[in-house]
């Protein structure tokens, strides 16, 4: 499933920390950046339709709107912090209309256990947090280059689903979509494809599965509700399509 994440829209000195074990997360995006450290285990790391394999002592960075995933081959204990691009303002000047070459990289043991506290647990203090984050952004250009993207495939994609956001719920056509954007529907057919590898109604389709997921896990709504509340006008196409998505019915999901 690929969403956009609001609650990560990077606003002024926001900082989150997890830490999850047997990591996997679907196809998602926000204008935060992702840092990741694989504690254990073994990762596969997706980022615009790239796969990366990582290894245990690996880090990870991903930039702010990129696309990305994550797919936990065994094992996996890590630590993740979503952080703001105020924290790192340079760099996110400089790097804005870019992306790595490689996300992934390695730091050496002693400057990590140095740093790990600033990264991915203690947020009291700006200036450390500051230059832990910097100490380590120039620790993954030493060990791989910034390739210049275009700066209207960022923009449209955030426009994009930005748009799905906003009116899942109703019954929206790619002609719609079209028209709010000002581009042609030829186009906007090929660019989804292109870049999310899916057809716009399968796009759909996976952000009201996802909304579907958060009100099963966190609400008591009748599977019924949910169905209706995410923009299906039928319990039989939502069952459908979300054990296409999930391989699970929503109840057999609920029950799990």
């Amino acid at each position: 499933m690929i969403v956009y994440e609001e609650f990560h829209f990077g606003k002024e000195k926001h900082i989150a920390f997890y830490h999850p074990v047997d990591f996997s997360h679907f196809a998602h995006l926000h204008r935060s950046y992702e840092l990741l450290f694989l504690r254990r285990g073994k990762l596969e790391i997706t980022v615009n339709g790239k796969e990366f394999s990582m290894q245990e002592g690996d880090l990870a960075l991903v930039l702010p709107y990129e696309v990305h995933s994550y797919r936990d081959l065994g094992g996996s204990v890590c630590d993740v912090a979503v952080f703001s691009p105020d924290y790192i303002q340079e760099f996110y000047s400089q790097t804005g209309h870019q992306y790595l070459e490689r996300p992934v990289f390695c730091m050496e043991q002693g400057q990590r256990k140095r740093l790990e506290p600033y990264l991915f647990y203690d947020a009291s203090s700006l200036y450390l947090t500051k230059a832990a984050l910097y100490e380590t952004v120039a620790c993954v250009l030493s060990q791989t280059r910034t390739c210049r993207r275009k700066e209207e495939d960022k923009d449209l994609l955030h426009q994009i689903l930005l748009f799905i956001r906003q009116h899942y719920q109703e019954e929206l056509t790619l002609q719609e979509l079209a028209d709010h954007l000002g581009y042609s529907r030829l186009y906007l057919s090929r660019y989804i494809n292109h870049n999310l590898k899916l057809s716009f109604p399968d796009l759909i389709h996976e952000h009201r599965v996802c909304q579907a997921i958060y009100l099963l896990e966190h609400t008591a709504m009748p599977v019924s509700d949910v169905a209706y509340d995410c923009g299906y006008g039928s319990l039989r196409s939502f069952n459908r399509c979300f054990k296409r998505i999930t391989g699970k019915t929503p109840r057999e999901y609920r029950e799990v």
